[in-house]
């Protein structure tokens, strides 16, 4: 069956200027709604009916790019999920749901931008409008009994005391596995602890994408040794359905001294305290980070990271003399 059975089982809503939106993933462009619908939304019901041709839809085409590159995709993924589950087919049903709690973030990470963090706007005096932070509470229009994984999205998912709501008035909790990406400087409450003990899994995926001062440059103003400390708890607090991994984005500040990260992680921060491997895992910076801009915009990536040393005080030469050799001379 060639298909992708996300745009039957998958739900992601999100937030475009401040209005809900729908999408059958994360990739494809979020639609605006006025009231949030799985079963008989109209944007979501095309995608359905364009699947079942067993053809390509237009807004699928980042998953189409990387299969035809012989990459993995989105779909390949998610398809892969679903038939390890049991749910590879065409019936339309809430199985898994993309969770974004909204723009709420206490970093402002060079990775990223305004859209996807209050620090970002707070930092570019961005208007009062633009810095509203919008929670998610659409679940309580949709039916969550058949739901198996959430996965959480920010901003920066620890914070929001909204999601800790919706994990309550979640049924059948121990058939749902929960997926967290988050930035490591965040401890969970003493109650989101305690509910995450009710559930099948908790999947909590760190964003660390290097070590020492150019850790912090990279997810400003995070510290390393408060992070470092808060990853350590997380092991000896968390209950035992927990389970960690290291999500490390790879952009032009990294990408050619990752081994001071990969070390760390096999010193540190390789095993529960249950012995669950803690798996060490890699994604492309995407934006003027991108480790293609290097020879594409090598004058765009000194202009940006110039302009975050005026804002911030930092100085990113001096962090990264590499890159700064390899940008100033192309």
């Amino acid at each position: 069956m060639n298909t992708c059975i996300d745009v039957f089982k998958n739900l992601n809503i999100s937030i475009v200027q401040n209005q809900l939106a729908v999408s059958p993933c994360c990739l494809t462009a979020p639609q605006p709604t006025d009231q949030i619908q799985f079963y008989n939304n109209q944007y979501l019901n095309q995608f359905r009916m364009e699947w079942k041709t067993g053809k390509f839809p237009s807004a699928c085409e980042s998953c189409q790019h990387a299969e035809e590159s012989n990459g993995t995709s989105r779909r390949t993924g998610s398809n892969q999920w679903y038939q390890d589950h049991g749910y590879y087919n065409d019936t339309v049903e809430l199985i898994r749901l993309d969770y974004w709690t909204g723009d709420l973030c206490n970093l402002a990470c060079a990775i990223c931008g305004p859209h996807n963090s209050s620090s970002w706007k707070q930092e570019l005096n961005l208007p009062v409008t633009l810095k509203k932070v919008v929670v998610n509470t659409t679940w309580k229009s949709l039916d969550l009994s058949a739901l198996q994984f959430v996965h959480f999205n920010g901003g920066e998912p620890l914070l929001s005391k909204e999601h800790v709501d919706f994990l309550q008035n979640i049924p059948n909790k121990n058939q749902v596995h929960l997926n967290y990406n988050t930035n490591g400087t965040i401890l969970p409450s003493t109650e989101l602890l305690a509910l995450w003990k009710k559930f099948k899994l908790v999947q909590l995926d760190f964003s660390i994408d290097d070590v020492g001062e150019q850790f912090e440059f990279q997810r400003y103003p995070a510290e390393w040794n408060d992070v470092s400390f808060k990853l350590q708890w997380f092991i000896d607090n968390c209950p035992g359905n927990c389970m960690f991994a290291v999500n490390t984005t790879v952009s032009v500040l990294n990408y050619n001294n990752l081994d001071k990260l990969i070390n760390w992680v096999k010193q540190n921060f390789y095993r529960s305290k249950f012995t669950d491997p803690i798996e060490h895992r890699y994604q492309s910076a995407t934006g003027i980070l991108s480790v293609n801009n290097i020879n594409k915009q090598p004058g765009k990536i000194i202009e940006y990271l110039d302009s975050l040393d005026q804002r911030r005080g930092t100085k990113w030469k001096h962090l990264f003399p590499e890159l700064a050799s390899i940008l100033t001379n192309p």
